[in-house]
């Protein structure tokens, strides 16, 4: 449009007989604007050529580095001493967690609906979760003892409970590997609402 109208003027000098703003000054900054849409087009397939010739680049780095880590890895036998000279880092082996901390702070509370019971404590860092047991009879007799479903956070609800009897309750964490759970937590006791 803007090299249209400037071209419409001169086609039609009778009729447009003092365009305004002159036809000079409309085609100097018509001439201009082409110059700097040139000029843009021309620096966007200069970058776009210098990405391609970056990936280029970088492709080849990557190959290298695709001979050079198992060149690495066989002059080192894998001694992370030896890696480092190389300005590599090595995999950081995971810390074992070993046995877990018993459970504390259990406690009972009424649930929100009869035959409800829900349960808190506090958390242990490195737990896979929970495992929780419950008695209703003597807490010192281990026999009297039943696992129920466990629980992944620091808090549980344990629903269709007999209203009226007495629940002891236990939790401990569990760890990665069972030889490390954490021993039971302190039981913890309450009427069945």
């Amino acid at each position: 449009m803007g090299k249209n109208v400037p071209k419409g003027f001169s086609d039609n000098p009778t009729v447009f007989t003092s365009p305004d703003p002159p036809l000079v000054t409309s085609s100097a900054h018509t001439a201009d604007l082409d110059a700097k849409i040139s000029a843009v087009t021309t620096a966007a397939q200069a970058h776009t050529a210098a990405i391609i010739a970056r990936d280029a680049s970088a492709a080849v780095v990557l190959a290298d580095l695709n001979v050079s880590l198992p060149y690495v890895q066989k002059v080192s036998g894998g001694d992370p001493v030896i890696i480092a000279k190389a300005n590599l880092d090595t995999k950081v082996q995971p810390t074992p967690v070993g046995k877990l901390p018993q459970v504390q702070n259990l406690s009972l509370t009424t649930g929100d609906t009869p035959g409800t019971v829900d349960s808190h404590w506090n958390s242990v860092s490195g737990s896979h979760g929970y495992e929780h047991m419950h008695c209703t009879g003597d807490p010192t007799v281990e026999a009297n003892w039943t696992m129920v479903a466990g629980s992944t956070g620091s808090k549980a609800s344990h629903t269709g409970l007999t209203s009226g009897t007495r629940l002891w309750s236990r939790v401990r964490a569990k760890a990665p590997k069972t030889v490390n759970n954490g021993p039971w937590s302190q039981p913890a006791t309450i009427i069945v609402p």
